[in-house]
Protein backbone atom coordinates (compact mmCIF):
# COMPACT_ATOMS: atom_id res chain seq x y z
CA UNK A 1 0.00 0.00 0.00
CA UNK A 2 2.50 2.69 0.93
CA UNK A 3 5.14 1.64 -2.32
CA UNK A 4 1.41 2.00 -4.01
CA UNK A 5 0.73 5.83 -2.34
CA UNK A 6 4.91 7.01 -3.10
CA UNK A 7 4.41 5.32 -6.54
CA UNK A 8 1.45 7.41 -6.76
CA UNK A 9 2.62 10.63 -5.11
CA UNK A 10 6.15 11.75 -6.81
CA UNK A 11 5.49 12.48 -10.28
CA UNK A 12 7.34 13.21 -13.67
CA UNK A 13 6.81 16.59 -12.72
CA UNK A 14 8.13 16.76 -8.98
CA UNK A 15 11.19 14.27 -10.44
CA UNK A 16 11.77 17.30 -12.71
CA UNK A 17 11.40 19.49 -10.03
CA UNK A 18 13.38 18.21 -7.83
CA UNK A 19 15.85 17.55 -10.46
CA UNK A 20 16.04 21.58 -11.14
CA UNK A 21 16.63 22.43 -7.60
CA UNK A 22 19.36 20.20 -7.11
CA UNK A 23 20.76 21.32 -10.37
CA UNK A 24 20.38 25.06 -8.73
CA UNK A 25 21.77 23.99 -6.17
CA UNK A 26 25.27 22.54 -7.15
CA UNK A 27 25.39 25.67 -9.77
CA UNK A 28 25.36 28.12 -6.40
CA UNK A 29 27.68 25.77 -4.83
CA UNK A 30 30.16 25.60 -7.63
CA UNK A 31 29.89 29.42 -8.04
CA UNK A 32 30.01 30.08 -4.53
CA UNK A 33 33.58 28.56 -4.39
CA UNK A 34 34.68 29.83 -7.67
CA UNK A 35 33.44 33.80 -5.63
CA UNK A 36 35.14 32.77 -2.67
CA UNK A 37 38.45 31.27 -4.80
CA UNK A 38 38.36 34.57 -6.59
CA UNK A 39 38.20 37.06 -3.49
CA UNK A 40 41.11 34.62 -1.97
CA UNK A 41 43.31 35.41 -5.49
CA UNK A 42 42.37 39.14 -5.33
CA UNK A 43 43.29 39.06 -1.85
CA UNK A 44 46.36 37.49 -2.16
CA UNK A 45 47.07 39.86 -5.44
CA UNK A 46 46.22 42.52 -3.20
CA UNK A 47 48.40 41.68 -0.53
CA UNK A 48 51.74 40.86 -2.72
CA UNK A 49 50.80 44.43 -4.35
CA UNK A 50 50.59 45.82 -1.07
CA UNK A 51 54.31 43.98 -0.11
CA UNK A 52 55.94 45.32 -3.46
CA UNK A 53 54.77 48.75 -3.23
CA UNK A 54 55.67 48.47 0.78
CA UNK A 55 59.07 47.58 -0.53
CA UNK A 56 58.85 50.27 -3.11
CA UNK A 57 58.61 52.61 -0.50
CA UNK A 58 61.60 51.78 1.47
CA UNK A 59 64.14 51.87 -1.44
CA UNK A 60 62.90 55.32 -1.90
CA UNK A 61 63.10 56.32 1.74
CA UNK A 62 66.59 54.74 1.83
CA UNK A 63 67.33 56.67 -1.34
CA UNK A 64 66.22 59.98 0.15
CA UNK A 65 68.35 59.13 3.82
CA UNK A 66 70.90 58.61 1.47
CA UNK A 67 70.50 61.10 -0.92
CA UNK A 68 69.83 63.97 2.29
CA UNK A 69 73.62 61.90 3.99
CA UNK A 70 75.53 63.56 1.01
CA UNK A 71 74.79 67.21 2.62
CA UNK A 72 76.65 65.96 5.67
CA UNK A 73 79.30 65.19 3.51
CA UNK A 74 79.14 68.21 1.23
CA UNK A 75 79.30 70.35 4.74
CA UNK A 76 82.30 68.61 5.76
CA UNK A 77 84.07 68.96 2.79
CA UNK A 78 83.74 72.99 3.00
CA UNK A 79 85.17 73.04 6.37
CA UNK A 80 88.37 70.85 6.16
CA UNK A 81 90.08 72.56 9.29
CA UNK A 82 87.31 72.73 11.37
CA UNK A 83 84.78 69.27 11.25
CA UNK A 84 88.30 66.98 11.11
CA UNK A 85 89.15 68.95 14.77
CA UNK A 86 85.65 68.87 16.12
CA UNK A 87 85.29 64.68 15.07
CA UNK A 88 87.90 63.62 17.29
CA UNK A 89 87.58 61.93 20.12
CA UNK A 90 89.36 64.29 22.57
CA UNK A 91 88.97 67.76 22.47
CA UNK A 92 92.63 69.05 21.27
CA UNK A 93 92.59 72.96 23.20
CA UNK A 94 91.46 73.98 26.95
CA UNK A 95 89.28 76.26 25.07
CA UNK A 96 87.46 76.60 22.21
CA UNK A 97 89.53 79.96 20.86
CA UNK A 98 92.47 78.24 21.29
CA UNK A 99 91.36 76.31 18.58
CA UNK A 100 92.78 77.89 14.96
CA UNK A 101 91.13 77.08 11.81
CA UNK A 102 89.97 78.67 8.56
CA UNK A 103 86.73 78.94 6.72
CA UNK A 104 85.92 78.13 3.63
CA UNK A 105 87.06 81.43 2.41
CA UNK A 106 90.59 80.39 4.60
CA UNK A 107 89.65 83.20 6.22
CA UNK A 108 90.62 82.74 10.56
CA UNK A 109 87.22 81.92 12.87
CA UNK A 110 86.59 83.18 16.05
CA UNK A 111 85.07 81.05 18.93
CA UNK A 112 81.44 82.18 18.01
CA UNK A 113 81.69 81.14 14.57
CA UNK A 114 83.04 77.49 15.39
CA UNK A 115 80.22 77.45 17.79
CA UNK A 116 78.05 78.22 15.21
CA UNK A 117 79.03 76.29 12.42
CA UNK A 118 79.98 73.07 14.87
CA UNK A 119 75.84 73.52 16.04
CA UNK A 120 74.58 73.63 12.48
CA UNK A 121 77.16 70.26 11.42
CA UNK A 122 75.53 68.48 14.34
CA UNK A 123 71.73 69.51 13.87
CA UNK A 124 72.21 68.25 10.38
CA UNK A 125 73.29 65.03 11.35
CA UNK A 126 71.12 64.73 14.23
CA UNK A 127 67.78 65.82 12.09
CA UNK A 128 69.06 62.39 10.17
CA UNK A 129 69.63 60.54 12.60
CA UNK A 130 65.77 60.90 14.24
CA UNK A 131 64.50 60.39 10.73
CA UNK A 132 65.98 57.08 10.66
CA UNK A 133 65.51 56.01 13.87
CA UNK A 134 61.73 56.61 13.76
CA UNK A 135 61.68 54.71 10.19
CA UNK A 136 63.31 51.70 12.28
CA UNK A 137 60.87 52.51 14.99
CA UNK A 138 58.02 51.65 12.51
CA UNK A 139 59.70 49.17 10.67
CA UNK A 140 60.09 51.01 7.21
CA UNK A 141 63.83 50.08 6.96
CA UNK A 142 65.08 46.99 6.74
CA UNK A 143 67.40 45.97 9.78
CA UNK A 144 70.94 45.58 8.01
CA UNK A 145 70.17 49.31 6.81
CA UNK A 146 69.20 50.68 10.23
CA UNK A 147 72.45 49.07 11.05
CA UNK A 148 74.81 51.23 8.93
CA UNK A 149 73.47 54.22 10.73
CA UNK A 150 73.61 52.51 14.71
CA UNK A 151 77.49 53.05 13.26
CA UNK A 152 77.19 56.91 12.27
CA UNK A 153 75.44 57.18 15.69
CA UNK A 154 78.19 55.32 17.61
CA UNK A 155 80.86 57.57 15.72
CA UNK A 156 79.48 60.59 16.22
CA UNK A 157 78.85 60.43 20.25
CA UNK A 158 82.53 59.22 20.57
CA UNK A 159 83.57 63.04 19.00
CA UNK A 160 83.79 65.58 21.80
CA UNK A 161 82.46 68.42 19.37
CA UNK A 162 79.01 66.54 19.20
CA UNK A 163 79.13 65.45 23.30
CA UNK A 164 79.86 69.42 24.04
CA UNK A 165 76.67 70.64 21.98
CA UNK A 166 74.30 68.03 22.76
CA UNK A 167 73.19 68.86 26.31
CA UNK A 168 72.32 72.09 24.60
CA UNK A 169 70.33 69.99 21.46
CA UNK A 170 68.49 67.04 23.06
CA UNK A 171 66.07 68.94 24.15
CA UNK A 172 64.98 69.29 20.24
CA UNK A 173 64.56 65.99 19.54
CA UNK A 174 62.28 63.36 20.12
CA UNK A 175 62.55 60.79 22.75
CA UNK A 176 63.36 57.99 20.80
CA UNK A 177 66.63 59.87 19.76
CA UNK A 178 67.53 60.84 23.45
CA UNK A 179 67.52 56.96 23.94
CA UNK A 180 70.35 56.48 21.61
CA UNK A 181 72.57 59.15 22.32
CA UNK A 182 72.12 60.18 26.24
CA UNK A 183 73.32 56.65 27.87
CA UNK A 184 76.12 56.66 25.82
CA UNK A 185 76.84 60.46 25.69
CA UNK A 186 76.70 60.22 29.87
CA UNK A 187 79.42 57.63 29.89
CA UNK A 188 81.74 59.24 28.04
CA UNK A 189 81.47 62.94 28.98
CA UNK A 190 82.46 60.96 32.55
CA UNK A 191 85.06 58.78 31.89
CA UNK A 192 86.68 60.58 29.14
CA UNK A 193 85.67 64.65 28.74
CA UNK A 194 85.17 65.04 32.83
CA UNK A 195 89.03 63.42 33.25
CA UNK A 196 90.48 65.04 30.21
CA UNK A 197 89.50 68.27 31.19
CA UNK A 198 91.49 68.17 34.57
CA UNK A 199 94.59 70.12 35.05
CA UNK A 200 96.09 67.21 36.16
CA UNK A 201 94.95 64.83 33.32
CA UNK A 202 98.20 62.25 31.96
CA UNK A 203 96.93 60.78 29.08
CA UNK A 204 100.56 59.17 27.71
CA UNK A 205 97.85 57.73 24.32
CA UNK A 206 97.89 60.52 21.32
CA UNK A 207 97.30 60.57 17.30
CA UNK A 208 99.17 63.14 15.28
CA UNK A 209 100.75 64.47 18.48
CA UNK A 210 97.26 65.36 19.85
CA UNK A 211 95.29 63.36 23.24
CA UNK A 212 93.28 60.25 21.73
CA UNK A 213 91.57 57.23 23.42
CA UNK A 214 93.16 54.11 23.68
CA UNK A 215 91.50 51.54 20.45
CA UNK A 216 90.94 48.73 23.01
CA UNK A 217 88.66 51.21 25.08
CA UNK A 218 86.98 52.23 21.58
CA UNK A 219 86.09 49.20 20.79
CA UNK A 220 84.98 47.85 24.42
CA UNK A 221 82.36 51.26 24.09
CA UNK A 222 81.56 50.03 20.57
CA UNK A 223 80.29 46.81 21.67
CA UNK A 224 78.66 47.88 24.21
CA UNK A 225 76.47 50.91 22.58
CA UNK A 226 75.59 47.63 19.87
CA UNK A 227 74.07 45.19 22.43
CA UNK A 228 72.73 48.25 23.74
CA UNK A 229 70.95 49.77 20.77
CA UNK A 230 69.94 46.26 19.47
CA UNK A 231 68.53 45.76 22.83
CA UNK A 232 66.55 48.95 22.69
CA UNK A 233 65.18 48.46 19.18
CA UNK A 234 64.33 44.64 19.55
CA UNK A 235 67.00 43.89 16.68
CA UNK A 236 69.25 40.71 16.60
CA UNK A 237 70.71 42.10 13.58
CA UNK A 238 72.20 45.05 15.44
CA UNK A 239 73.53 43.18 18.61
CA UNK A 240 75.40 40.67 16.14
CA UNK A 241 76.97 43.50 13.78
CA UNK A 242 80.13 43.42 14.83
CA UNK A 243 81.06 40.15 14.99
CA UNK A 244 79.60 39.43 11.64
CA UNK A 245 82.02 42.36 9.90
CA UNK A 246 84.35 41.01 11.50
CA UNK A 247 83.60 37.25 10.65
CA UNK A 248 83.91 38.74 6.83
CA UNK A 249 86.63 41.26 6.94
CA UNK A 250 89.66 42.14 5.33
CA UNK A 251 92.94 39.24 5.80
CA UNK A 252 94.79 42.60 6.13
CA UNK A 253 95.19 46.27 6.87
CA UNK A 254 96.32 48.27 3.75
CA UNK A 255 99.86 49.60 4.71
CA UNK A 256 99.25 52.82 4.19
CA UNK A 257 95.60 52.90 5.80
CA UNK A 258 94.54 56.57 6.64
CA UNK A 259 93.35 55.33 10.09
Amino acid sequence: MWGFVLKHDIGVGDIIQTAAFLAALVTVIIESNRYRRGQAEAAAQRHEDAALGLEARKIEIYQRLEIESNRVFEFEARHPELVPMMKRRLVPVAKLGDLVVRDEYSEEMNARQIAMIARKYYEMNCNLFEIAARLRKYRLIDDDVFGSWVAWYFDTCTEWGFRALWHDLRDNYTADLRAIFDPLCGRLLLAWDIPHASPDANEPFTTYGLPDVPPAELEARRSEFYVEIANLFDCPTIGGWIAKVAATGLPAKHPLAYS
